[in-house]
């Protein structure tokens, strides 16, 4: 199972023990800016699952997402209802 860890600066994606994914932002303000989107093992979606959960944490705190990577841009563009 993979646990969603977060930093001040990092989402991480963990499995057993094992970094395998991470989403790197910058706060400013009420702006949360998606820098990079890592999966480090393709095809299992743990890129989606960070965006999901990097979505939800914003929402919570009332963040502004900019999404920098095409990744975060084409995951909000196909997810943002």
């Amino acid at each position: 199972m993979i646990q969603i860890t977060f930093t001040d600066t990092e989402i991480l994606a963990i499995e057993d023990g094992k970094l395998v994914g991470k989403i790197e932002f910058a706060l400013a303000g009420n702006e949360l800016s998606i820098l990079h989107t890592y999966a480090y093992e393709s095809g299992r979606g743990i890129g989606s699952l960070l965006m999901k959960n990097a979505m939800e944490w914003a929402k919570t705190q009332q963040y502004v997402i900019l999404p920098i990577c095409p990744f975060a841009q084409k995951y909000i563009e196909k997810n943002n209802n």
